[in-house]
């Protein structure tokens, strides 16, 4: 039986979500993909030689870059993996622009405690890599007992003719990562979803 309290939170929720549902998108979530991707197309960026050494600098670069959350990394290195007019989206943030990105990607950091990439391979479709990964991250907020948080995603990249990326978008259950820890949100969240 749900408390008072709870109730009215589900409550709550499930009022936003049909009020969501009951009104058009302001926008079409699939439009930046879109855009992005006409953008960044092989015949607009030239892209890298299949099987070649800059290719394999280029995957290993984005990986070294990816793997290493501290200020210091993103500071000195984002210029050097990330095209100026980078399309990023994950499931929180949609920015074109290596100084947004970079931007971003430093608030983000000052809330980490310990990050890990552990990256699992790495698939080439045409101009396309998708890179498979599991993430462990523990923010500052944790309980310092807790242990890290685990995340499985891929991100899906395209690198231009020098190697830059100009394309990076992170698929990852941004609820399960981030929502489903906020008190009394997250257990809300779980709720529902355990109903589901």
């Amino acid at each position: 039986m749900l408390k008072t309290g709870s109730l009215f939170m589900f409550l709550a929720i499930m009022a936003l979500s049909l009020a969501g549902c009951a009104s058009a998108p302001k926008t079409d979530p699939t439009a930046f993909t879109e855009t992005a991707l006409a953008a960044t197309s092989e015949d607009k960026v030239g892209g890298l030689e299949k099987g070649s050494p800059a290719e394999q600098e280029a995957i290993e670069r984005f990986k070294k870059f990816n793997s290493d959350f501290s200020a210091a990394n993103i500071t000195n290195s984002t210029k050097t993996v990330y095209a100026p007019d980078v399309y990023f989206r994950d499931p929180f943030k949609e920015i074109h622009g290596e100084v947004e990105f970079e931007k971003y990607l430093l608030r983000g950091s000052s809330a980490v405690a310990q990050f890990n990439m552990d990256w699992k391979d790495v698939a080439v479709s045409g101009d396309n890599y998708y890179f498979r990964w599991i993430m462990s991250v523990k923010l500052k907020r944790d309980d310092k007992k807790a242990p890290p948080s685990l995340t499985t995603g891929i991100s899906h990249v395209r690198f231009n003719h020098d190697g830059l990326v100009v394309f990076h978008q992170d698929y990852f259950d941004g609820a399960a990562f981030l929502y489903e820890k906020i008190p009394v949100l997250g257990g809300e969240i779980r709720f529902v979803k355990n109903r589901l």
